[in-house]
């Protein structure tokens, strides 16, 4: 089924021709196993092996995107999808081509983006043509031919993309599981350790982050009651629930500033737009290049997989994806002071970027580094950002 960005949609429709399931373009695949039989029930991954006699150890890929059963569970499970609809097909699509670190509302097929992918979808061509399976593969000059589009030069990339897509659409802000963020760490501290098996008292806690609706303008005044009742109620301190308060105020006051600015995005005309506005919504930086520029001035970067071990994080956490860098400052003089000035730049240069640092801080653990993600781990070079990089 059609997405709503023509970018987006151009990948998807790519890997559907690469992987057999839509050589026509018309929107089909979705109910397509290995080896070409048919589905009929969305309501889960198929999970069936095939066979066939090219291919007799036989594969449980399904789906106009061909998808694993693991690979489909886990990415199922980072985004919340409940079943195998076309429209969760996409969204799982989507999600995987971000992770290989190719924006896919953005960055147009190369052969250096789709090459990123050929781990993924092993139709898809490497930069020597070939597959990186050592499986059928096509070649990147049927690609562009399926596109009907004359081959883009790297260097034109970002050029093209900024002219053609505009500002591109920011993700939406994902209260409930930040909620969730903040009401696990709140149970943890309140009632120990246990609390990671989600006992009834860690569960109570949890339950109010499911029935949170973003939407509600009542959701914090809600809450403060519902909080303080179950302090009340289990005999806790009630300086712990209004701790708890604060950072879901904080949070509050994230979620508001955060849609602010998206809708200041969405409303800035795009045509007659100079030169280096064009520059500063087409060109990406990959999180890792960064990572190396900070570095360069002296900062400390770790838990993301170029620079080092990765810990452990929140449920769904971009650090395991990849997206997101803790940056830290441990120099002479008052570091935490520029930690908490660099977490502050950070935000200012980067908007829609998740960053937390001293001093804003709504999901806590953040008191000597600054957490800064980015969907897909592509950040949007402002100039601002250049400013800051020197």
């Amino acid at each position: 089924m059609p997405v709503s960005n023509p970018v987006a949609q151009q990948w998807l429709d790519l890997i559907a021709y690469a992987e057999g399931t839509d050589r026509a373009r018309k929107g089909a695949g979705y109910d397509v196993m290995f080896g070409g039989s048919r589905f009929t029930d969305f309501s889960r991954h198929p999970d069936r092996v095939i066979t066939t006699p090219t291919f007799p150890r036989g594969s449980a890929a399904a789906g106009r995107y061909q998808f694993m059963p693991g690979t489909y569970a886990g990415v199922a499970k980072q985004l919340g999808l409940r079943d195998f609809s076309p429209s969760a097909q996409d969204q799982a699509a989507l999600e995987l081509i971000e992770r290989r670190g190719v924006n896919p509302y953005a960055d147009r097929p190369t052969p250096q983006t789709v090459a990123k992918l050929a781990p993924e979808w092993a139709s898809l061509p490497t930069l020597q043509g070939k597959s990186y399976y050592g499986q059928p593969v096509k070649s990147f000059a049927e690609l562009q031919k399926f596109l009907g589009s004359t081959p883009v030069q790297a260097g034109q990339t970002r050029q093209a993309t900024a002219q053609q897509t505009g500002t591109p659409q920011k993700p939406k802000f994902n209260f409930q599981e930040a909620l969730n963020s903040v009401l696990q760490k709140f149970a943890v501290q309140s009632l120990g350790p246990q609390s990671a098996e989600f006992t009834p008292e860690v569960q109570r806690y949890l339950a109010v982050a499911s029935d949170a609706d973003a939407g509600d303008s009542d959701v914090v005044e809600d809450y403060e009651t519902k909080a303080l009742q179950s302090m009340l109620n289990d005999g806790g301190a009630a300086t712990g629930a209004f701790g708890l308060l604060k950072d879901v105020l904080d949070l509050k006051r994230q979620e508001s500033e955060y849609n602010k600015a998206a809708s200041s995005a969405a409303t800035t005309p795009t045509s007659g737009v100079t030169a280096s506005a064009s520059q500063n919504t087409g060109e990406l930086m990959s999180i890792v290049d960064l990572g190396k520029r900070l570095q360069e001035k002296g900062f400390r970067i770790g838990e993301h997989p170029a620079f080092g071990k990765v810990g452990q994080h929140a449920p769904k956490s971009h650090h395991y994806a990849g997206h997101a860098l803790d940056i830290t400052d441990w120099g002479e003089g008052d570091w935490k002071t520029r930690t908490k000035q660099l977490g502050e730049a950070l935000r200012s240069a980067v908007p829609g970027a998740e960053v937390f640092h001293p001093g804003y801080d709504p999901v806590g653990g953040h008191h000597e580094h600054v957490h800064f993600a980015v969907p897909g781990g592509q950040v949007r070079v402002t100039e601002q950002l250049r400013k800051l990089l020197g």
